[in-house]
């Protein structure tokens, strides 16, 4: 009997929005091989557990269901970690596909070359410099989704978004998704994308739901300098609103629910908006969801004047509670 052996795909670069990407399709590649959407399992090399962690994940479940079992932070396995990765692919456990992503460097260089020397699928996730790689990524990423777009197009892309590879995956998504003929062109661009405040405003939103505060107060000075501290408020707490929503949304769906009903339950309009807000949902309680609703709706009102006469407040006092906002949100401990 030929020996099973083990799929795995290597994810090799620090490009988190390509490291994204590349899971989601092997979790896509699982799915079809196994007939079912995969039990998502997450294990970190570098943790204190991580060897009891991982026999766990590979461990057989109540009803043999698929798993997806993703061992992040390679560059720090270790050989007891490394044992119980080798025996599994010795011995496959049934329905279980592997993921491990290492960061790139030469660092457990060693493990990387055995995981090759398995046959592990690699994914190059390098990050991708400014200016030209950039606009080279996005020809390529239109390709990918078997359509066209002419140079100017993806230039405008570009100086509309900014090097936000995540957003910029996200617009080309829903540009091969609305322009239904034709190469996309500059117009298309335009008309979706250039000068649309909202798209700044999404990039706060994005930090804070993706619990990066840093990048969210970073994104809303950049928004306000760029924009005008004046017209900044109401954009933002709308584009903010908007991603809780969907939050609040997805939570309330059976894990097992497919994308296409997903979608028509939801009201979302595009399948990588459903699957950004259901991998964010796993981040959120729904008491801090609660919670955050309710300091949004303060804030809301803070922005566009105040509910009693008086109430009103400048340009700083505004921009500052949005800071405040927006920090204090991405920053509440997990759980």
């Amino acid at each position: 009997m030929a020996r099973v052996s083990l799929p795995i795909t290597l994810i090799v670069g620090s490009e988190e929005a390509l490291v994204r990407q590349a899971v989601e399709q092997a979790r896509h590649a699982a799915r079809d091989r196994e007939g079912a959407d995969p039990d998502r399992r997450t294990v970190s090399a570098a943790a204190d557990d991580a060897a009891a962690a991982l026999a766990e994940a590979l461990g057989p479940t109540l009803f043999d269901e698929p798993a997806l079992v993703t061992i992040t932070d390679a560059d720090q396995i270790d050989d007891v970690l490394w044992r119980i990765l080798d025996a599994a692919m010795a011995d496959p456990p049934p329905g279980v596909s592997l993921v491990v992503t290492h960061p790139g460097g030469v660092k457990g260089k060693k493990y990387l070359t055995a995981l090759r020397g398995a046959g592990a699928q690699e994914v190059s996730c390098a990050a991708i410099k400014k200016g030209r790689q950039t606009e080279d990524f996005l020809v390529a990423e239109v390709r990918r989704r078997g359509r066209k777009a002419t140079p100017g197009a993806i230039h405008a892309l570009y100086e509309a978004i900014g090097h936000d590879i995540a957003l910029l995956i996200g617009a080309i998504a829903q540009l091969c998704s609305d322009v239904e003929e034709g190469p996309i062109d500059e117009q298309a661009v335009a008309r979706y994308f250039v000068g649309v405040a909202d798209v700044q405003g999404y990039r706060v939103s994005d930090a804070v739901w993706d619990r990066r505060p840093v990048d969210a107060l970073r994104d809303l000075r950049w928004m306000a300098e760029s924009s005008g501290r004046a017209g900044v408020g109401p954009s933002v707490t709308a584009t903010l609103a908007t991603g809780l929503r969907a939050l609040v949304r997805v939570q309330g769906l059976p894990p097992n629910m497919s994308e296409a009903d997903a979608l028509r339950e939801t009201g979302i309009r595009f399948d990588w908006q459903l699957r950004n807000a259901r991998n964010r949902a796993k981040r959120w309680r729904p008491d801090r969801l609660a919670a955050a609703t309710v300091a949004l709706a303060e804030l809301d009102v803070a922005v566009k004047g105040g509910l009693r006469k008086g109430d009103s407040r400048d340009v700083d006092q505004k921009l500052h509670d949005m800071e405040s906002y927006v920090v204090r949100t991405a920053s509440r401990s997990e759980g």
